[in-house]
């Protein structure tokens, strides 16, 4: 069953599109065909009030019909279809936040006609009345979700069609070829005409061009998943040497259970942080140690596959305690441009110096001292975690990235398969017919991702990440 199966979208729809708590202001919506009676029916003006016109605010009570009992003083906001975010006729009612006023105005609404929305019913009616593509549509979660500057310029441009834009470039020559090709296949034996040297010409002087252009949206696409969700950081070492205490520095709370016992983290923890600026994940691990105990086994596996898929590492060690075997075999296995050793517990009498470690590591391994206890030196590690960030190789630049999500990506991936086996064919003589399919595959990919075809499914996936109100 689909996230809208059993919805009627030509209800009028309301839901509180702010966060329930205190504050100033909050907002109820509604949209659809009696958006604007069933308002007038609760909504009272103010004595001299301009009439009602298209985005004027209009000062009234909103009042319960049979008592006539004014539930609150609001701003009433009419808004006139097409020119609207649904392209339906809309209501905005603002009114004080708080969950009491704010749920006796949605209960109230829903009792004199309107209908709950569904998550993110509001975008979706924006997209199946045209006004917005579906990449635009998964701009605004992006926007709503955006944890840094970087990310929310990477969602505006979705919001305002970068996506779109640059997919349309890449249909426009593979439209003109489609449509040569199509007529070769439907009129060339009744005409005498021969279309194929018109479609064969386009596709010469563009395909190179339509595979470039789609590795450049591709390429784009690890770095574009790093702004959004942040750079991981993993930490791993031996049980017991602090990974926990630095995950809960890192995030600034008591994340990660700590004791004396070896072993405490079985599992991997998680946390988003922001550090000058730049998202985070952070990432505490289950000790590295050999175990007889299946549990344990399993966090190390986990342990170490992290450990592989992680943006950067933070290789934890006991300072306070002699260099273990353990720690030697680990020190082999760090990858540079990616690691930094941290010598935890300096607020103890030190057992290993950095020297000792450094010549244990390949060269130009960052080593840092530090107590994640007392945060001694914690200034250090974070200026080496961003520098090795502003370090990293990442291209393209972050102000010339069209932002991309899994989705696009695989979609474009097999639109580009399907444009390289045309080529194939078409150098081996393959025939025109099935050459069209190829192509056709192509162009459904592509318009998959703007939404011009699409599924149920992909819009449940898609909109089940709205709140509701949005």
């Amino acid at each position: 069953m689909t996230l809208f199966e059993g919805l009627d979208l030509t209800d009028t729809i309301a839901a509180i599109s702010t966060p329930i708590g205190m504050g100033g202001i909050g907002v109820v919506r509604l949209s659809g065909p009696m958006a604007h009676t069933l308002c007038q029916e609760i909504f009272r003006p103010k004595p001299h009030s301009s009439p009602v016109s298209h985005r004027k605010m209009i000062l009234g009570d909103l009042i319960t019909p049979e008592t006539r009992e004014i539930i609150d003083e609001v701003f009433a906001i009419f808004m006139f279809a097409p020119h609207t975010y649904t392209c339906e006729d809309m209501v905005e009612i603002q009114c004080h936040s708080g969950r009491v006023v704010l749920e006796r105005i949605l209960k109230l609404v829903l009792k004199e006609g309107a209908r709950l929305a569904g998550p993110g019913e509001f975008t979706l009616r924006a997209y199946l009345n045209g006004r917005i593509d579906l990449t635009q549509a998964e701009g605004v979660i992006e926007v709503i979700q955006a944890q840094s500057e970087a990310s929310l310029k990477m969602a505006q441009k979705q919001l305002h069609g970068k996506i779109r834009d640059a997919i349309d470039a890449l249909l426009d020559p593979i439209n003109q070829i489609l449509m040569y090709m199509e007529a070769d296949l439907d009129f060339s034996e009744d005409t005498g005409m021969d279309f194929s040297k018109n479609w064969q010409e386009i596709w010469g002087r563009s395909w190179q061009g339509l595979i470039r252009d789609m590795d450049h949206l591709m390429e784009g696409f690890a770095t574009c998943q790093m702004v959004r969700e942040g750079f991981e950081v993993v930490i791993i070492g031996p049980p017991n040497v602090g990974k926990s205490s630095i995950l809960n520095r890192f995030v600034g709370k008591d994340r990660a259970i700590v004791t004396e016992v070896p072993g405490t983290t079985r599992d991997f923890i998680e946390e988003g942080i922001l550090i000058q600026g730049i998202p985070f994940r952070i990432v505490d691990t289950a000790g590295l140690r050999p175990s007889s105990d299946p549990v344990e086994r399993i966090g190390t596996e986990q342990s170490l596959h992290k450990k592989s898929q992680a943006d950067l590492v933070l290789l934890v060690i006991d300072g306070s305690k002699p260099l273990s075997r353990e720690e030697t075999s680990l020190f082999r296995k760090v990858e540079r441009g990616k690691t930094i050793v941290a010598l935890n517990k300096c607020d103890l009498p030190l057992k290993i110096s950095q020297n000792t470690v450094r010549s244990n590591l390949p060269k130009d391994i960052p080593v840092v001292e530090l107590s994640a206890k007392t945060g001694e030196n914690w200034e250090r590690l974070i200026h080496l975690l961003v520098e090795m960030i502003h370090t990293r190789d990442i291209s393209p630049d972050i102000s010339t990235l069209i932002p991309i999500n899994q989705r696009h990506y695989q979609l474009l991936q097999k639109a580009k398969t399907a444009l390289e086996r045309l080529n194939r064919g078409l150098r081996r003589g393959v025939e025109e017919v099935f050459l069209s399919q190829d192509l056709w595959e192509a162009k459904r990919a592509l318009e998959a991702i703007t939404g011009k075809a699409h599924s149920d499914d992909i819009l449940s996936e898609i909109f089940r990440n709205f709140c509701v109100g949005k």
